[in-house]
């Protein structure tokens, strides 16, 4: 074939495609747009259909559920309430465009299915309340101490969404259903954002180290200690009121919680914004019950002034049972009068809670197993009316010859028992309050008697001391306890009334059966020693003495006490006592 003859096939069947293409096209002239038009993969033959095509698209977008999350909180809207629209009337002019001859024309010629454009577009939606749903507050972790132990809450992290954050996540899910066939959209849009944490002033690095912190200070016990007067104390010691004696509690790990509380410092370092401080709000019962026993008032020190003289040495011309020493006047206690002064020999103590819990928690701070009750000094005198010593109500006097070495022996122990006071029930035992006689205590040898026979030992005569104290302790009424008299009889002492004294096994012991305090006065001169008690009367005394009765050795005699009490039982006292004759 020639040129020619090309050239004209050519033409001829480009004539016979554009009659077959304009016989086709009004053949399909109803229904507009080309076969294979597709609208979001959805087959669409006109515009009506691709607007209702699109219309449907639009209510299944606006309708789509959309789920927000940002790690563990999520919330569900639809799409449309996020702000977005199909493009319907794009969708209704794209689809006008594409009826022309010229789409039918590539189509027919082998060309591509028209594709109508998905159209979306954006408006203002309501991102500014799902923020606020999805954002939370930090929460400032925290410590709280109870009765029971501790209460943790643990920090938590804040979240802070934005209308941005979720206007950007959103579209960027949404752009993706714009290349997605219609049938292949998901049932809901999944938009995950990456939120901005706050974090709290109180972090979980500041309770864990607060925890640590508490735990690390409530491992070891701590002792508290404080002085007390025994509960069960019947002993007298130095002014001669109850021993104080060192007490103390245990305050385990539960107890030493209850002490601290936890204070909030936000501008500190991370692991000190929750400082542990001493409290004393919450107590707990062993230390509240343990400070009432420290409470202790003041060791009162009462001292006579002024004091009547003593009586003087007049032995009876025609003696009785009882000897020539045996002289009421020697126990008038009528004559006796003084001034009675106070002072505080020690201070007593009114505890105190904070301060207490403040130097426990110092100890546990300093890693020290003991603390001590802290509190304010007691100092103010005590009124001796209040303890009930307001008169004298017993003395005796005893005589000897001056310049002795016993003399100073009698002298020495009687200056550490003047001054010595004995509560209601508490007792006085003589060789407890004094002690061993030593020549470092102030005493000197002298004549004694031990086991029956005569022989120089350190203290002496402080027997004489012995008889005169137990003479005072006959009148006044109270409670003998413990008495030994002495194997020979010596004529400076009534008969009957005395008392020998030998450290530690020999003693000399009363009991104060009254309801008020004794006061211990004790005198001295060149030849007498004198002791008075005072207190308030309680007891009318009455004495009895049998006759002698003359034995191989001496004689042997009775004698009895009738004590009357102002409330209570009558107490009788008889003693019979075998004499040797020196």
């Amino acid at each position: 074939m020639t040129a020619r003859q090309r050239t004209w096939a050519i033409a001829v069947g480009v004539a016979a495609v554009v009659v077959l293409a304009a016989g086709g096209f009004a053949a399909v002239k109803a229904q507009d747009l080309p076969p294979g038009t597709t609208l979001a993969g959805e087959p669409v033959g006109d515009p009506d259909a691709a607007v209702e095509t699109a219309e449907r698209i639009g209510q299944r977008l606006l309708s789509m559920p959309v789920v927000v999350a940002t790690g563990e909180e999520r919330a569900e809207v639809t799409a449309g309430a996020l702000g977005v629209s199909f493009d319907v009337q794009g969708v209704a002019r794209a689809a006008e465009n594409a009826t022309g001859f010229d789409d039918w024309l590539a189509r027919v010629s082998g060309g591509d299915a028209t594709v109508l454009p998905v159209g979306l577009f954006f408006t203002t939606g309501d991102t500014d309340e799902l923020a606020e749903r999805l954002s939370s507050d930090p929460t400032d972790g925290d410590i709280e101490i109870t009765a029971s132990g501790l209460r943790v809450s643990d920090a938590v992290v804040g979240i802070d969404v934005t209308p941005a954050m979720i206007s950007e996540g959103f579209r960027t899910a949404v752009a993706a259903l714009e290349t997605m066939p219609f049938a292949e959209w998901p049932a809901s849009l999944q938009v995950q954002l990456e939120a901005e944490s706050v974090q709290p002033r109180i972090t979980q690095v500041s309770v864990d180290a607060a925890v640590e912190r508490i735990e690390s200070l409530t491992d070891t016990p701590i002792t508290l200690q404080a002085q007390a007067v025994p509960e069960d104390s019947q002993t007298v010691d130095g002014v001669g009121v109850p021993l104080r004696e060192t007490i103390d509690v245990e305050l385990g790990e539960q107890a030493l919680i209850q002490l601290l509380a936890v204070e909030q410092d936000p501008d500190e370092i991370e692991r000190q914004r929750l400082r542990i401080v001493p409290s004393a709000e919450q107590p707990p019962p062993a230390l509240t019950a343990f400070l009432e026993r420290a409470a202790i008032g003041p060791l009162p020190r009462i001292r006579v002034e002024d004091r009547s003289p003593t009586p003087t040495k007049d032995p009876l011309p025609d003696p009785g049972s009882g000897g020539p020493a045996d002289n009421p006047a020697y126990g008038d206690v009528s004559t006796v009068t003084g001034r009675l002064v106070s002072e505080v020999g020690e201070p007593g103590l009114d505890p105190d809670l904070d301060a207490t819990v403040e130097a426990i928690v110092a100890a546990m701070e300093a890693d020290q197993p003991t603390a001590e009750v802290q509190g304010e000094e007691v100092t103010d005198p005590v009124d001796p009316a209040e303890l009930g010593i307001v008169a004298p109500v017993s003395t005796w006097t005893t005589f000897y010859e001056p310049g002795q070495g016993r003399v100073t022996n009698i002298h020495r122990i009687a200056e550490i028992v003047d001054g010595m006071l004995v509560p209601p029930g508490g007792n006085l035992d003589i060789n407890h309050a004094v002690g061993e006689r030593t020549r470092e205590g102030g005493f000197v040898e002298a004549g004694a008697i031990l086991e029956g026979e005569f022989i120089d030992d350190v203290g002496g005569g402080v027997s004489q001391f012995g008889t005169t104290f137990f003479n005072a302790m006959w009148f006044s009424g109270i409670d003998i306890i413990t008495h030994t008299p002495h194997s020979f009889w010596f004529d400076r002492y009534p008969a009957g009334r005395e008392a020998t004294i030998d450290y530690p096994g020999v003693d000399l012991e009363l009991n104060n059966n009254t309801p008020h305090w004794i006061l211990v006065d004790t005198a001295v001169t060149d030849d007498s020693v004198t002791v008075t008690f005072w207190s308030t009367p309680w007891f009318e005394v009455e004495t009895t003495m049998g006759p002698r009765e003359q034995t191989a050795e001496g004689f042997r005699m009775s004698i009895s006490r009738i004590a009357t009490p102002q409330e209570g039982n009558v107490d009788t006292d008889t003693f019979r006592i075998d004499y040797k004759l020196p």
